[in-house]
C-alpha cells in the first residue's frame, strides 16, 4: 500500500470515527442525564433539611422533562464541535470549559463564576475516570491525523470538547443557571464512565482496522505546585517557610474576580493573625504557635535612603549629573538589605504587616505577578532582574492602592507594561540598542525599589523620565510607521479596487480566446492602472485616462485570427497601443523589466497576423479559464513597497515543496489532509493569526537571521500586516505570506499579548487550580 493510499485511508476512518461518535451522542448523553437523575434523588434522601431535599428533587423533575430535548439537540451541536478548530488550551491544562482571562473574569459575577468552577471540577473528575482509553485512543487518533507522535490537543474527542457542547446545550433548553450549577454536582461520575465506555469502544474499533498508535513524546511532568513558582531564585528559607506556601492559596476564582472588579473593601482593619485567620475557612490554615508569635504588628520598615530617593529622581532630569547619581545608588543594593538580618525574606514582612484580608490577597496576586514575569524566558535575563528588583516597590504599592489590578491606566502598571513590551524587542543582550535600554531601567527603575511608596506618583515620575529618554527612537519610529501605513493603505484600496475591475473583466467573452500571458497582464498590471486611474479621478469622468477603454483594443489586437483579416488596423494600432500601455505602467511605476517581457510576448502575438495559420498559434491561443485570475490579489508599487519594507514571498513560495507550502490546516478539521512529506514536522496552526492584534511580537528570519519586530498595523480588510523592529526598520506581508512563513518555519510568534496582562491571565488560572480545591 502507498503512503497517498494509507494517508486517504485514515483520513476516511477519521471522518468515520467521528461521524460514529457524533451519533452516539444521543444515546451516551442519555445515560448521563439517567445518571445525574439518580444522583440528585439519592441526595435528597440524605439531604438535612426539607429546603434542601425539595431543591434536589425539584432539580431532577426538571432534568427528567428537559431530558428529551437535550438528548435531540446534543448529537448535532457534537458534529458542529469536531468540525471547528481545536481550542486553545491554558499551560495549566484543560481546567475550564474554554480559557479565562483576567478581562472575562472581571465582567462575570458570582455565578458565572461558580458554574465556571463546578464545570471544572467535572471536567477534572472526567479526565481522571477516561484517562487511561483517552490515552489509547489519543494514540489512535494522532496516527489517523498522520502526527508522528501523540497530541492530544488535537483529538476533537477529547472531555473538554462534550463538555462543552453539554453546556452549549442546556443554555439552548434554557435551563437556569442556578439549575446547571446543581446538575454540574452530580454529573460527574455518569460524565466520566459513559465516555470511558465510549473511548474504549472506539479505540478498540480503530485498531480492528490494523491501525498503529503513535508513541507518546518523553516530556516533563511539573508539579502544579512548581507552576509561576520562582524556583531559581527562591532562598532556602523561602521554600522552606511555611506561611508562603499556605497563603498562596488565598487566590481563588471569587476572591480575584471582587479584586479585579474593584469590590474589595480596605476598611477594615484587623491583626496580622486575624487577617490568616479570616482566609482559614477554606484553607485549613491554624494560625498560632512558634509562627504566630513572629508575626508583628510592625510599622513599615524604612530606610534613611528612602528619604534621599526623591533627591536623586530630581538630579536625574539632570543628565549632567546622572551617572554620578546612579554610581552612588548602585553602591547600594536594589533589594531590601536593611532587612537581611532578619530570619524572614521581604515578603514575609510585607504578609506579616497585612492588616486585612484585601491586602493579603492584593500582595499575594502581585507576588504572583511578578513570579510569571521575571521566569518567562522571552524577556532577556536582566530584563527580569529589573522587575525582580521592582518588586518590593509594586508590593509597597498594592497595600495601599488596589487599583492597579482593575485600571489599565495606572502609572505602575502602565510602567510594568512598557518595561516588558520594549524588553520584548531584544531577542539577544548583543543587540546595539540593548545596553542603552537597560541602561535607562537601571537609571529610571531601580531606585523605585528603595523609596516610601505611597501612592504611585513615584511610578508616574519614573515613567515620565523614561519615555523622555525613548522620544528620540519612539518618534523616528512612529514617522516610519505612518509613512508605512500609508503606503499600504494606498495599495490596499487600489487592489480592492482592482478585484473588482479584475471581476469585470471576467466578463469579457474576449478574455477566453487570447493567451493567458494577455490575461494575467489585464487581471494584473493593468487592473492595477485602472483602479489608480479610477482612485485620483478628481475630475469625475467615466474612463480616465482612457485606460478601460484600451481592454478591448488589446484583446483584439491579441487575437491572431482576428487581426490577419485586418491587418492595416492592427499597423495603425499598435503604436497607439505601446505607447497608451506605457503611459499606464508608469502611472503605477511597473517594473521596466517586466514591460518589456510582455511587450515582447505581445509582439509576437502582432507578428503572427502576417504568418499563416499553424497548430502551434492555435494550442498558444487557447486560454484555460482556471487561468483568468492568476495571483494579482495583492501587489505592491516599488515605492510602496520600499517606503513599507515589503517581503514578496512568491518567489520563495513557488520554489517550496508542495507539503512545506501546504495550507491544509487552516480548513476545517475534518477535511484536513496532512501530506505525507510533512509528517516530520509539528503542524502549525495558521489561525493563531486570526488572534494576532497590534503590539504583538514575533521572530522572523530576515536574511538568514532572527530578527524580533512589533506588529504595527494590520489593515481594514486583514489581508496586509505592518511589522516593526527595534532598529526602527519595517517590514510588510501579506496573510498569505505570512502564513507561508509561519508554515515554513520562518515565523514563530513570541507574545500575542501584552505580558502584564499574560502574567495577569496566569494567575486567573492559579485561582481556578485553588478554587477546584476549596471544599464544596
Amino acid at each position: 500500500m502507498t503512503d497517498a493510499v494509507r494517508s486517504e485511508q485514515f483520513l476516511n476512518l477519521y471522518r468515520a470515527a467521528l461521524g460514529q461518535s457524533a451519533r452516539d451522542g444521543e444515546l451516551m448523553l442519555r445515560d448521563v442525564l439517567q445518571g445525574a437523575q439518580r444522583s440528585l434523588l439519592d441526595a435528597s434522601d440524605q439531604a438535612s433539611g426539607p429546603f434542601e431535599r425539595d431543591q434536589l428533587r425539584l432539580s431532577a423533575k426538571f432534568l427528567n422533562d428537559k431530558a428529551t430535548f437535550l438528548c435531540a439537540q446534543f448529537p448535532d451541536l457534537l458534529r458542529r464541535a469536531f468540525q471547528n478548530k481545536q481550542t486553545v488550551n491554558s499551560q495549566f491544562g484543560e481546567l475550564a470549559l474554554g480559557e479565562l482571562n483576567h478581562d472575562q473574569l472581571e465582567r462575570m459575577d458570582e455565578t458565572q463564576v461558580q458554574e465556571r468552577v463546578e464545570m471544572a471540577r467535572v471536567l477534572r473528575f472526567v479526565q481522571l475516570t477516561v484517562q487511561t482509553p483517552l490515552n489509547e485512543l489519543n494514540g489512535y487518533i494522532s496516527a489517523l491525523l498522520g502526527f508522528t507522535h501523540v497530541m492530544p490537543e488535537r483529538n476533537p474527542l477529547r472531555p473538554q470538547i462534550y463538555l462543552t457542547v453539554f453546556q452549549e446545550t442546556l443554555v439552548q433548553a434554557a435551563v437556569p443557571a442556578h439549575m446547571r450549577i446543581t446538575w454540574a454536582k452530580h454529573m460527574s461520575k455518569s460524565f466520566g464512565e459513559a465516555l470511558r465506555s465510549s473511548y474504549a469502544l472506539l479505540a478498540q474499533k480503530i485498531k480492528s482496522y490494523g491501525v498503529v498508535p503513535v508513541p507518546m513524546p518523553k516530556t516533563v511532568q511539573t508539579e502544579r505546585r512548581g507552576l509561576g513558582a520562582r524556583v531559581a531564585q527562591t532562598t532556602a528559607q523561602e521554600a522552606s517557610a511555611e506561611l508562603p506556601s499556605q497563603l498562596s492559596d488565598v487566590i481563588t476564582l471569587d476572591r480575584l474576580r471582587e479584586l479585579l472588579a474593584g469590590q474589595v473593601s480596605r476598611a477594615q482593619n484587623v491583626t496580622p493573625d486575624e487577617a490568616v485567620t479570616q482566609f482559614s475557612g477554606s484553607l485549613d490554615l491554624k494560625p498560632g504557635g512558634a509562627r504566630s508569635a513572629a508575626v508583628q504588628e510592625a510599622p513599615e520598615h524604612t530606610t534613611d535612603f528612602a528619604s534621599t530617593v526623591p533627591a536623586a529622581f530630581e538630579a536625574l532630569q539632570n543628565m549632567n549629573q546622572a551617572d554620578d547619581v546612579i554610581a552612588r545608588l548602585s553602591q547600594r543594593p536594589v533589594t531590601l538589605a536593611d532587612l537581611d538580618d532578619k530570619a524572614e525574606t521581604a515578603r514575609q514582612i510585607f504578609r506579616k504587616n497585612c492588616q486585612n484580608p484585601s491586602q493579603l490577597l492584593s500582595l499575594e496576586v502581585m507576588v504572583q505577578m511578578v513570579d510569571n514575569l521575571v521566569n518567562d524566558t522571552r524577556l532577556l535575563e536582566p530584563i527580569r532582574r529589573v522587575i525582580e528588583n521592582l518588586e518590593p516597590a509594586l508590593l509597597r504599592l498594592v497595600m495601599v492602592d488596589v487599583r492597579f489590578f482593575n485600571n489599565k491606566q495606572h502609572p505602575a502598571r502602565r510602567l510594568l507594561q512598557e518595561i516588558t513590551q520594549r524588553g520584548l524587542a531584544f531577542g539577544s543582550v548583543d543587540t546595539p540598542e540593548f545596553a542603552l535600554f537597560i541602561r535607562s531601567l537601571h537609571r529610571h527603575v531601580n531606585p523605585l525599589a528603595r523609596m516610601q511608596i505611597d501612592s504611585a506618583e513615584p511610578f508616574d515620575l519614573a515613567l515620565y523620565n523614561l519615555n523622555n529618554m525613548w522620544s528620540e527612537q519612539l518618534a523616528h519610529s512612529k514617522q516610519t510607521v505612518q509613512q508605512a501605513v500609508q503606503a499600504l493603505r494606498r495599495a490596499e484600496d487600489r487592489n480592492l479596487l482592482a478585484e473588482k475591475m479584475v471581476a469585470a473583466l471576467e466578463l469579457i467573452p474576449d478574455m477566453q480566446r487570447v493567451p493567458v500571458q494577455v490575461v494575467d497582464f489585464l487581471c494584473g498590471p493593468w487592473a492595477q492602472v485602472m483602479a489608480y486611474a479610477e482612485l485620483n479621478n478628481t475630475e469625475g469622468v467615466e474612463d480616465p485616462g482612457g485606460y478601460k477603454n484600451l481592454v478591448n483594443l488589446l484583446l483584439w489586437s491579441a487575437q491572431p485570427e482576428l487581426t490577419r483579416h485586418d491587418v492595416a488596423k492592427l499597423t495603425k494600432l499598435v503604436s497607439k497601443l505601446l505607447s497608451k500601455l506605457r503611459e499606464g505602467l508608469g502611472l503605477i511605476d511597473y517594473p521596466s523589466l517586466k514591460t518589456s517581457l510582455f511587450f515582447d510576448a505581445l509582439m509576437k502575438l502582432h507578428q503572427q497576423a502576417f504568418r499563416p495559420v499553424t497548430g502551434e498559434t492555435i494550442r498558444q491561443s487557447i486560454n484555460p479559464r482556471d487561468n483568468l485570475l492568476g495571483n494579482h490579489k495583492h501587489w505592491l508599487a516599488p515605492a510602496e513597497a520600499k517606503a513599507s519594507g515589503f517581503m514578496d514571498m512568491a518567489d520563495e513560495i513557488t520554489s517550496q515543496p508542495a507539503a512545506m507550502a501546504s495550507n491544509s490546516l487552516s480548513v476545517p478539521m475534518l477535511d484536513a489532509v496532512v501530506p505525507e512529506a510533512s509528517r516530520d514536522r509539528d503542524p502549525v496552526d495558521v489561525d493563531q493569526l486570526d488572534h494576532l492584534s497590534v503590539s504583538a511580537w514575533v521572530e522572523i528570519v530576515v536574511k538568514g537571521t532572527w530578527q524580533r519586530s512589533q506588529l504595527s498595523w494590520i489593515s481594514p480588510q486583514n489581508s496586509m500586516y505592518l511589522f516593526t523592529s527595534v532598529h526602527g526598520q519595517t517590514q510588510s506581508m501579506t496573510r498569505a505570506s505570512l502564513e507561508k512563513m509561519l508554515t515554513a518555519g520562518t515565523l514563530r510568534v513570541v507574545s500575542k499579548q501584552s505580558m502584564v496582562d499574560g502574567a495577569l491571565d496566569q494567575v486567573v488560572q492559579t485561582a481556578m487550580l485553588n478554587s477546584l480545591e476549596t471544599r464544596r
